[in-house]
């Protein structure tokens, strides 16, 4: 049966469009490179230069040096909200559940793999992660963000999901004073390691 000849026009478009996306989508796995929107502190956090905000390295369950210790945990919209508020990780009282924008910003639009920079932020989960907003579908129920795949969804009471806590950057901390300096002198002093927890703060 012969072909129309807009059958062959369409199938050239096709054709066009996927190789153009076949260019778009090189990034065959992780980066290997940190994205230099972050700077990396050493106590745990992340300062994110565009945003303001700081974010906790790890997720909730995780700790250590590239979050190798633990395993992330899968906690309820409720308890992860209490999780961050009762949180003094590296010496901060301030830490929250991110909103649904802020947990936007950290995702990278790739073509394989992890939506989010892999090398400063090591071992998250492709899963849903909440956020701090509540979504009028079920009472207590909130917005998700799914970091396999980009997704914005939302789960109810009974759901559980991982956590990631963030705060201001710029914010002063009543559980340790000397983390009302200003960003550019906390970046080289020594304090809020893990090692300097006190006992019954998390790792």
């Amino acid at each position: 049966m012969k072909t129309p000849r807009f059958g062959w026009l369409a199938l050239g478009a096709f054709l066009t469009a996927g190789a153009a996306l076949g260019q778009d989508c090189g990034d065959q796995g992780p980066a290997s490179l940190p994205d230099a929107r972050y700077v990396l502190i050493q106590n745990g956090t992340v300062k994110d230069v565009v945003t303001g905000l700081m974010w906790k390295q790890c997720v909730e369950g995780t700790g250590g040096i590239g979050c190798a210790s633990g395993a992330p945990l899968n906690l309820g919209w409720r308890e992860g909200s209490r999780r961050a508020l009762g949180s003094r990780f590296a010496g901060f009282a301030d830490w929250r559940l991110p909103d649904r924008h802020e947990l936007l910003s950290l995702l990278q639009r790739r073509c394989h793999g992890l939506d989010i920079d892999g090398v400063i932020f090591p071992r998250t989960p492709a899963s849903r992660f909440w956020s701090a907003n509540p979504a009028s579908y079920y009472p207590g129920s909130a917005w998700t963000i799914d970091f396999g795949n980009g997704d914005m969804g939302y789960g109810t009471e009974r759901e559980s999901a991982h956590v990631r806590l963030v705060r201001d950057a710029e914010a002063c901390s009543p559980a340790r004073p000397s983390t009302c300096f200003s960003h550019q002198d906390r970046l080289y002093e020594p304090h809020g390691g893990i090692e300097e927890l006190e006992p019954g703060q998390e790792p």
